[in-house]
């Protein structure tokens, strides 16, 4: 009987039938086992996804290997479905009542459209490996693209390339581009001005720019007229936005990417929803020059979400939902199978917001949504070549009606529309100078409102500057003064840092609450990075001014006076960072001061040098990702070669690190089972399902050396991507794909580059990093091991085909083995999942 219902099922999934489920719940052996059979050509089956109270979710159709996998999808003005391809082309779907009832491929030249867009009778898309944003019409009215124009062509590399475009309320086309894309020409009168980093203190390992890769102004959102003749670059500073979306009151509002090597770091942003507004900068920068959050002239955070991976975001307007889900902003994580609810509420003329989970399964490597003419919300799955679904979620449930606003909550929906509509009006003001502004400009500087503030500093920045130097200069409100000095830092010449210095000083920022004194303490970084120095006198007065604040009572102005203090060569910062170094539990903290100790060279006694090994030892058992093991190996080996031979004696075994337990067991030298294949492996998927061993399955993990790049929990290398919440990502075949066959599908982030040397060989391997000296290249990521090139000996470098991972790596161990290695990887390292059940 369970072989006829398993049977059953598959034909149907076959069919590509439609499946759909209220609510998730236990499901019986059958299904289970029909479930895992399907691994090779179905997506995941609804009944295993959960969606609220009252919602249903339907499969509408399982991608066939010819149709490829997707990344993105939009309606057409006749409620038709168009799905981007990952490789190249175009497929329109028409629904039926219950399913999708016809196909068609509707373009085969456009390569991975990762956004598409319907608007002036036209469909947009974004085609990233063809660099372009092309506009596709049907010339002769008969349904099919025939003429294709490219509006907007651009350079650089594809992995954080060109995403997504939306039509905006004011009818631009507003098109996201990733931060390795080169920047295409824009209009004078771009609301964001030249980005700088402002780095007082450049670190050496910073990586520097490679093929493929770009510096400012990073990931970016361009405004666009319809005929592409005209773009503005709108702001800057993300690492990967995918898409925007607008909400009902017409306010922009993005997902960005981290990076995760950055984990456990001072600089690390995690992944996190942007208010996009006019003329701001977010911060983004290569390497550790990455602005923290808390700076005054950072674009504005409304919620940090965490580890994710960013793809499309929507907003619930026009949804059949209740009123709660209609205003969220969905936004879609590919790595961890889920789409996610923010819920937005304003914050002065900005917003914050709280996050709940909408959809979660896995694998679930949801790529792009939208609201269907139904009211309904489709998503499709895919990416890397792994296997897609395109889904439906409605509502089922009972209509309520929403209760009335309190008079607090009108009196607050009131007072936010008026500061969005002070923000917009100094925002009018951006990219070309007003004269008559200034005076409009200038109470806005000391607003209480951190979005206000910055629209106005941003619209100062734009006019004259001679015009209002010397105001700001006479400026005495405090907050007013602090933030056109800030402006006069961002666009002044050199001739304004003595005048500005003066202004500092007589202002007392000791007095300040924190955000305000943050202000300050940024103008100081500012003058000194973008300005240059002072007479010796003036430099003296200043150290001495910002050592009496240091330490502060705040983490954030500690920050920010290390490394003015460093940078001035304050006496008294070495003692003072000592000092907060031994109190510091937060990898952040730890690696922070580190990082600015190491550019100290006076000064040392045993004692410090001995809480600084201690401090690097205490780090070395912290949490942290690639970035942060790599910048304490770096940081320890400037420390060490700084010891005298006597420091060096005196300090003994603790100058060599912390001996970190081996969390997982080292297996030692392994002997060939079999080269297996996919078509050894692939038929007996199912048996993963239930009975594993999950202790020999993290045998396993070691003993195919998975643990030398990857982490699986706290156990691990971080060399590689993380593997905890893989199978969030990819089924159970094409996980097992990736291992047989890494170089299938390679990250971009972790490509090898081939590099032709003038002597006629070349080497291969992942860029360390790379300065003035030469580029350090490591051959193999299992080994720390570098070989330097020096640049004037590279011919030719090249991205290489093959993957860092090498091929074979399950050949060491049996079939058995193998399936619990996969209920592992699928576990997340969870003992308790189902796939250790007998």
């Amino acid at each position: 009987m369970r072989t006829l219902i398993v049977c059953c099922l598959l034909t149907a999934a076959a069919a590509h039938a439609q499946t759909s489920v209220e609510k998730p719940t236990q499901q019986p052996d059958a299904y289970n086992t029909w479930k895992l059979a399907l691994n090779a050509g179905a997506a995941t089956d609804p009944r295993t996804i959960e969606v609220p109270p009252g919602f249903k979710i339907e499969l509408l159709r399982s991608a066939t290997p010819e149709e490829d996998s997707w990344v993105s999808m939009t309606f057409d003005p006749q409620g038709r479905i168009t799905i981007g391809c990952e490789k190249k082309g175009l497929l329109r779907m028409t629904l039926g009542t219950a399913d999708i009832s016809h196909v068609e491929r509707i373009n085969d030249s456009l390569l991975e459209c990762r956004g598409l867009l319907y608007a002036y009778g036209a469909l947009y898309a974004v085609a990233n490996n063809t660099k372009a944003l092309v506009r596709l019409r049907s010339s002769k009215g008969d349904d099919q693209f025939d003429e294709i124009t490219e509006l907007m062509h651009t350079e650089g590399g594809v992995g954080h390339g060109r995403n997504h475009v939306k039509l905006g309320p004011d009818g631009l086309l507003y098109v996201a581009h990733g931060n390795n894309v080169v920047p295409p020409p824009v209009a004078p009168d771009s609301p964001l001005r030249p980005m700088v980093d402002d780095r007082l203190i450049p670190c050496p390992w910073d990586p520097q720019m490679f093929d493929g890769d770009v510096k400012l102004p990073a990931g970016a959102v361009y405004a666009l007229t319809p005929d592409g003749k005209t773009a503005k670059i709108v702001a800057g500073g993300f690492r990967n936005e995918l898409d925007v979306a607008f909400n009902e009151e017409g306010e922009m509002f993005t997902f960005d990417a981290d990076m995760e090597w950055d984990t456990g770091t001072p600089w690390y942003r995690p992944t996190r929803v942007n208010h996009v507004l006019s003329g701001a900068d977010y911060g983004w920068r290569r390497g550790t020059s990455k602005w923290p959050e808390f700076f005054p002239d950072s674009g504005p955070t409304a919620v940090n979400i965490g580890l994710s991976s960013p793809t499309g975001v929507l907003f619930g307007t026009g949804s059949t939902f209740p009123q709660k889900w209609r205003r969220a902003f969905f936004i879609c994580d590919w790595a961890y199978g889920r789409i996610l609810a923010v819920q937005l509420r304003p914050k002065g003329a900005t917003y914050t917001g709280t996050v709940e989970p909408f959809v979660t399964g896995k694998p679930l490597n949801v790529t792009d949504a939208a609201i269907g003419p139904d009211g309904a919300l489709y998503f499709v799955t895919g990416g890397r070549r792994t296997q897609s679904g395109l889904y439906r979620v409605s509502y089922a449930g009972p209509l309520a009606m929403e209760p009335a606003k309190t008079p607090a909550e009108a009196a607050e929906e009131r007072q936010a529309r008026e500061a969005r509509a002070v923000r917009h009006r100094l925002e009018s003001f951006h990219g070309h100078p007003q004269p008559a502004a200034l005076d409009e400009i200038w109470p806005a500087l000391g607003s209480a409102d951190p979005a206000i503030r910055q629209a106005a500093r941003i619209a100062l920045e734009w006019q004259e500057v001679r015009l209002w130097r010397d105001r700001a200069l006479a400026e005495k409100e405090p907050v007013t003064s602090l933030t056109a000095l800030m402006a006069l830092a961002h666009c002044g010449s050199t001739d304004a840092l003595a005048p500005m210095l003066a202004r500092l000083a007589a202002l007392p920022i000791e007095t300040l609450k924190p955000e305000d004194q943050l202000l300050g303490l940024r103008d100081y970084q500012l003058a000194f990075s973008r300005l240059g120095l002072a007479d010796e006198p003036t430099m003296a007065a200043v150290t001495r001014r910002l050592d009496a604040l240091y330490p502060a009572a705040d983490w954030r102005a500690n920050h920010l006076l290390c490394e003015l203090l460093v940078f001035l060569k304050s006496p008294s910062a070495l003692p003072k960072t000592v000092a907060l170094l031994e109190k510091a539990t937060r990898s952040e903290d730890l690696l922070h001061y580190l990082m600015f100790l190491r550019n100290l060279t006076d000064g040392w006694t045993l004692e410090s040098r001995r809480v600084c090994f201690t401090a690097l030892n205490r780090a070395d058992t912290l949490e942290g990702a690639r970035d942060y093991q790599r910048s304490l190996r770096w940081i320890r080996a400037e420390m060490s070669a700084g010891l005298t031979a006597a420091e060096r004696e005196k300090l003994g075994a603790l100058v060599e690190g912390a001996v970190v337990p081996a969390t997982l067991p080292n297996s030692g030298p392994q002997l060939v089972v079999q080269e297996w294949k996919e078509a050894d492996l692939v038929p007996r998927l199912d048996r993963v399902s239930q009975g594993r061993s999950f202790e020999k399955g993290r045998l396993a993990f070691a003993a195919a050396q998975c643990a030398v790049c990857h982490r699986m929990g706290n156990a691990g290398g971080v060399l590689g991507p993380d593997l905890t919440a893989v199978a969030s990502r990819f089924n159970r075949k094409d996980l097992l794909i990736s291992v047989l066959d890494p170089s299938k599908v390679i990250d971009e982030k972790y490509r090898n580059t081939t590099f032709t040397l003038k002597d006629g060989t070349s080497i291969t391997g992942t860029i360390d990093r790379e300065d003035a000296a030469g580029v350090f290249v490591r051959p193999s990521l299992a080994l720390p091991a570098t070989t330097t090139l020096r640049p004037a000996d590279i011919v030719r470098r090249e991205v290489s085909p093959v993957s860092p991972m090498p091929p074979g790596l399950l050949n060491v161990l049996s079939e058995s083995q193998i399936l619990d290695l996969l209920a592992y990887l699928e576990s997340g390292g969870n003992p308790a999942h189902a796939d250790f059940k007998p």
